[in-house]
C-alpha cells in the first residue's frame, strides 16, 4: 500500500500577521505526515527548514539553550512570542472594531472573519464576547442588530443563529416574490393569447360571409347571361 504523501506548507513570509495561520498549517502537516511521532529535534529541524533561511537567524536571536532548542513546543512558543510581540495590538483592535458586514457577505463569512481578526487582538478570555458584540453591531440588517442588542442574555451562538435565520427568511421571501412575478407574467401572456384567439374567431365568420356573397353574385351574373331566372 502506498503511503499517503503530504507536502509541507510554503515558506513563511516572516510577516507577523501571517504567523498564526502559517504555524497552524505547519501543525496540520506534522499530524498528517506523521512528523509529530518523530523525535523533537527532527520536528524542530523540519520547522526551521520549512520556514526558510531567515528562521535560522531568528532562532539564534532567541538565545535558547541546546536543550530548549531541541524541544519543538519550546521553540514554537518562543517563535509565537517573537512574532506576536511585533504585532501592533492597538492597530489590530482598530481593524477588528471597524469591521462591518459587507454587501453580499453571509453572516457565517462575517462571523469567520471576525474570529480571524480577533486572534491578533489579545482578548484572551473575552474573545467570544468581543466577537459577539462586533457581530451584532456590524450587521447590515440594522433592525435585527437593534433586536439583538435588547437581549440581555444574548450569546455568540444565539446571535449567529438569529442572523442565519434572518438571511434564510429573506432568501425565501425573495424566491416567493420571483415566483409570484413569474405567475403574473404567465397569466398576462395567457390573457393576450386568449384575446388574439378570440379576435381571430370573430373575423372568421365575416370572411366566410363575404366569400358566400361573392359566390352568389357570380352565380346570378351567369344566370342573367343565359336568361335563366334561377
Amino acid at each position: 500500500m502506498n503511503q499517503f504523501q503530504v507536502s509541507p506548507p510554503e515558506k513563511f513570509t516572516f510577516k507577523a500577521d501571517d504567523w498564526t495561520k502559517w504555524i497552524k498549517r505547519f501543525d496540520r502537516f506534522r499530524i498528517a505526515s506523521g512528523l509529530e511521532t518523530q523525535a523533537d529535534e527532527n520536528q524542530v529541524n523540519a520547522l526551521i527548514y520549512t520556514m526558510g533561511e531567515e528562521a535560522e537567524d531568528i532562532l539564534v536571536s532567541l538565545h535558547l539553550s541546546p536543550e530548549e532548542a531541541s524541544e519543538y513546543e519550546t521553540v514554537k512558543g518562543k517563535l509565537d512570542a517573537h512574532f506576536v510581540k511585533r504585532r501592533n495590538v492597538i492597530f489590530e483592535r482598530a481593524k477588528f472594531n471597524q469591521r462591518q458586514q459587507e454587501v453580499g457577505e453571509s453572516a457565517d463569512s462575517f462571523h469567520t472573519a471576525l474570529h480571524c481578526l480577533a486572534e491578533h487582538c489579545g482578548y484572551e478570555a473575552l474573545h467570544g464576547e468581543m466577537v459577539r458584540d462586533r457581530l451584532v453591531v456590524g450587521l447590515r440588517d440594522k433592525r435585527l442588530s437593534e433586536q439583538l442588542q435588547l437581549d440581555p442574555e444574548l450569546t455568540l451562538e444565539k446571535a449567529i443563529n438569529r442572523a442565519r435565520q434572518s438571511e434564510q427568511v429573506k432568501k425565501q421571501q425573495e424566491m416567493l416574490k420571483m415566483s409570484f412575478k413569474a405567475d403574473i407574467s404567465n397569466a398576462q401572456l395567457d390573457s393576450v393569447h386568449a384575446r388574439q384567439r378570440n379576435g381571430a374567431r370573430a373575423k372568421q365568420p365575416k370572411q366566410q360571409y363575404k366569400h358566400t356573397e361573392n359566390k352568389q353574385k357570380e352565380k346570378q351574373a351567369q344566370c342573367n347571361r343565359c336568361g335563366d331566372s334561377r
